[in-house]
């Protein structure tokens, strides 16, 4: 098994479903946090010069939070026992991770004027995507375990992790998708994530 060390700043953000996939599989990884303050000397070396990356030997850096995580969860168990269900699971990540994505553009946008148009773009993003997701996750066993099979996977742990900050910001945002806040919950009562949470480093983002 190769000796895991995952790169990412000191906050939750785009690594934080790699993080999971660790804790569920109960495998040892090495969680390096970079400060802000790093950075800069830090970004020629990674790969692309962006974070996460995910280190698998001296020789091996991988970037890109999906591919890592989908890696992850194919080496660990939880991406599906087929093609269609990996098919299904990867269409449920990339909702989940577009909402994240267009939040953080959100977040990050220093100039009012523009965050103030990045924030209806999220919100009309939000209103398309998470009808769809509740309609999905109803469609399995009418929404009350899992989004694909009987068994928790990465699409499952994606809707706990991407959620988290769009929730801090907006507390009401799944207001009227009881099916996925109650996933939320049963993946956050997950013996291993549940542990993990309360141990975790308290950060903003």
């Amino acid at each position: 098994m190769p000796s895991y060390t995952l790169y990412y700043f000191n906050g939750r953000g785009r690594a934080e479903i790699c993080r999971f996939l660790f804790t569920i599989a109960d495998i040892q990884y090495s969680d390096k946090r970079i400060e802000y303050s790093e950075w800069t000397q830090m970004k020629c070396k990674m790969p692309g010069s962006m974070l996460p990356v995910l280190e698998l030997d001296p020789k091996t850096f991988i970037p890109q939070s999906m591919a890592i995580s989908r890696y992850l969860a194919r080496e660990f168990g939880f991406h599906g026992q087929n093609n269609l269900e990996m098919l299904r699971v990867d269409a449920i990540c990339d909702c989940f991770q577009d909402i994240c994505n267009e939040y953080m553009l959100m977040y990050h946008e220093k100039d009012p004027a523009k965050k103030e148009e990045l924030r209806r773009r999220y919100e009309l993003m939000c209103d398309r995507i998470l009808p769809y997701l509740e309609k999905t996750l109803t469609s399995n066993n009418s929404g009350n375990k899992w989004f694909v099979g009987d068994k928790i996977l990465m699409c499952d742990l994606m809707c706990y992790s991407a959620l988290e900050n769009p929730l801090h910001d907006k507390s009401s945002l799944l207001k009227d998708y009881p099916k996925l806040q109650a996933l939320r919950k049963r993946v956050a009562e997950h013996p291993k994530i549940d542990q993990y949470i309360k141990r975790r480093e308290k950060t903003e983002f």
